[in-house]
C-alpha cells in the first residue's frame, strides 16, 4: 500500500554520487526516521553524531552483509536538509550501491525525488532558492568561469544583494503606506517624496549594472576577435592560439571566407577565439558576406587583434584604416578601453617595420604593438601574457557588481527595474501615493522571487524537478 502520510513526513533516500565504477559511492538519508532506518541495516547499533562509523550493512531482512561502509549522522536541524540526516559512503559502482539502497528502502525510506534534498533544505530555511539553484551550476559546470561565478552564487553573494535591494525596496512602501495610513485630518504623515526620488534613482542604478553585467557575461570567457587583410595571418594565430589545427592554412589569400570560433583556456582564463574572413574590397559575392560577418564580430567581441604583417606597405595600412571607419560603436569601446593590439605578423619572413609604417589617421589610436611569428613562436608568450591581463583587468572591474548567470534571476531584475522606473514616473505624474506603493510592491515581490522568499508551489516545483536525484 502507498504511504498516506504528507511527503514531508516521509524519510527519503538516494544514491548521491555517480553510478558508474568509482572507489566510492555516496547515499543520502534524510527525513524523521533515518538513524532508525539505518540501524534496522546495522548488528552493532551504537551511533554517535557528526562521528564516522566504520560497520558492515545488512539486509535487513535476510541478514545478508551487503558492504563495509563508512557513515557518519547529523541530527537536525544541523545538516543540509534541516533534518536527521545519515550519509554512507560505500564502494562505488551502480550494482553495489542499488543493493544498499534497496535495502534502504525495504527497512523503511522511501526513493527520494529529483531535488528533493535541496527543495528540503530549502523548505526548512538552510537555504535560499538563489543559493539551491547554485547547487545544480556548481555540478554542470564547464569551465572555469562557469565554476567560480556558480561557488559565488552558492555562497550567498547574489542572495545578499538581492536583499538588500528589497530591504531599500521595503522601507519606502513601509513610508508610503505610513503616510496613507496615518493621513488623517488630526495627524498629517507626510508623503516622503524627495526620499523616494532618491532611493529610487539609486536602485535603478543598481539594478541596471546587474542587468549589464549579465549581459556582458560569456559562457566561453572573454570573446577575441581576429581580423585584418586576407592572407594576414589570421588562421595561424588562431591555431596557434588553440595549440591545435582548427582553421585551415594556405598561402592562397582569402582562404577564410566565414567565421570558426573555438574556446580554449589561458592560465585559468576562458577565451573564445574568432577567425574571420579577410578585411578587403572585392565584387566577389562570398567576399563581400565574409567580410560582413567580420564585422558582426565586432560588435560582439571583448577584445580585438588587428594582424598586420611584419612587411605591410602604408597602402596595406591605409586599406585596413578604411575598413575600421566600418566597425561601428563597438570599435570606440574597445580602443578606448585599451582592448585593441596590434599584432605584426610574420616576423620570421621579414622584420617588423616600426609603428611610424601606419597611416597618419591610424596612429592616433596609439594601440599597443605585439610583434611575433607563429612559425617560431617569438611573440606568442607576449601576446598570451596581454590577453590573460586584460581577461583578469575585465574580471576585476566586475568583481564591484553581483553577476547574475540565471536567466530566471535576471527576469526577475527587469521587472523590478521596470517596477522602480514606474515608481519615478509615478513622482512625475503626482500620481497618487497608492499607485507609488503599488510598484514599490511589485518591485519587492520582483526581487522576493528571486530568493524564494516569495515563490508558489509550482514555481518550486519546476525549478527543483531539475534538479538530479540525490540533490
Amino acid at each position: 500500500m502507498l504511504d498516506q502520510r504528507p511527503r514531508e513526513n516521509l524519510t527519503i533516500a538516494a544514491i548521491a554520487s555517480g553510478q558508474g565504477p568509482a572507489a566510492i559511492g555516496v547515499l543520502r538519508v534524510s527525513g524523521p526516521e533515518a538513524f532508525g532506518i539505518v540501524k534496522k541495516c546495522l548488528h552493532r547499533r551504537e551511533l554517535r553524531m557528526r562521528y564516522m562509523h566504520h560497520r558492515t550493512l545488512f539486509d535487513p531482512f535476510s541478514g545478508e552483509p551487503l558492504d563495509d561502509v563508512l557513515l557518519c549522522l547529523f541530527q537536525h536541524p544541523s545538516s543540509f536538509t534541516g533534518e536527521d540526516t545519515v550519509e554512507i559512503y560505500a564502494h562505488g559502482g551502480s550494482v553495489n550501491l542499488s543493493r544498499i539502497l534497496r535495502a534502504l528502502i525495504q527497512a523503511g525510506a522511501v526513493p527520494a525525488n529529483p531535488g528533493e534534498y535541496s527543495m528540503r533544505a530549502f523548505l526548512n530555511g538552510k537555504i535560499d532558492l538563489a543559493r539551491a539553484e547554485a547547487i545544480m551550476d556548481v555540478i554542470h559546470a564547464q569551465n572555469e568561469l562557469q565554476c567560480r561565478e556558480a561557488h559565488r552564487q552558492l555562497s550567498g553573494s547574489v542572495s545578499k544583494v538581492v536583499s538588500e535591494i528589497r530591504a531599500s525596496v521595503m522601507a519606502l512602501l513601509v513610508a508610503v503606506e505610513a503616510s496613507i495610513d496615518f493621513s488623517t485630518e488630526e495627524e498629517l504623515a507626510p508623503f516622503p517624496e524627495e526620499r523616494i526620488r532618491s532611493v529610487s534613482e539609486d536602485l535603478l542604478e543598481h539594478l541596471e549594472r546587474i542587468e549589464r553585467a549579465h549581459e556582458q557575461y560569456r559562457v566561453g570567457g572573454l570573446r577575441v576577435a581576429l581580423m585584418g587583410r586576407p592572407n594576414a595571418g589570421k588562421s595561424s594565430l588562431f591555431n596557434g592560439l588553440l595549440g591545435h589545427e582548427r582553421a585551415i592554412v594556405t598561402d592562397i589569400a582569402g582562404t577564410t571566407t566565414d567565421t570558426i570560433e573555438a574556446h580554449t583556456v589561458i592560465q585559468k582564463h576562458d577565451f573564445t577565439f574568432v577567425d574571420t574572413a579577410g578585411l578587403t574590397n572585392t565584387d566577389r559575392k562570398i567576399e563581400q558576406m565574409g567580410v560582413e560577418r567580420a564585422h558582426q564580430q565586432l560588435d560582439q567581441a571583448d577584445m580585438l587583434l588587428m594582424l598586420i604583417p611584419a612587411d605591410a606597405d602604408l597602402e596595406a595600412c591605409a586599406l585596413i584604416e578604411a575598413e575600421i571607419q566600418k566597425l561601428g560603436s563597438n570599435w570606440d569601446i574597445l580602443n578606448h578601453e585599451g582592448r585593441v593590439i596590434c599584432v605584426r605578423t610574420k616576423s620570421d619572413l621579414q622584420k617588423a617595420s616600426p609603428t611610424t609604417c601606419l597611416s597618419d589617421g591610424l596612429r592616433q589610436y596609439r594601440w599597443p604593438e605585439i610583434v611575433l611569428s607563429v612559425r617560431t613562436g617569438e611573440g606568442m608568450k607576449a601576446l598570451e601574457e596581454r590577453l590573460v591581463k586584460t581577461a583578469a583587468s575585465l574580471e576585476e572591474n566586475r568583481e564591484n557588481v553581483v553577476l547574475m548567470t540565471s536567466q530566471r534571476h535576471v527576469a526577475h531584475i527587469r521587472m523590478a527595474r521596470a517596477a522602480i522606473q514606474n515608481v519615478l514616473r509615478a513622482l512625475h505624474d503626482a500620481l497618487p501615493a497608492e499607485c507609488v506603493a503599488q510598484d514599490l510592491r511589485e518591485a519587492a515581490d520582483a526581487l522576493g522571487e528571486i530568493t524564494g522568499m516569495i515563490a508558489s508551489e509550482d514555481v518550486l516545483n519546476q525549478i527543483f524537478s531539475t534538479f538530479c536525484i540525490g540533490k
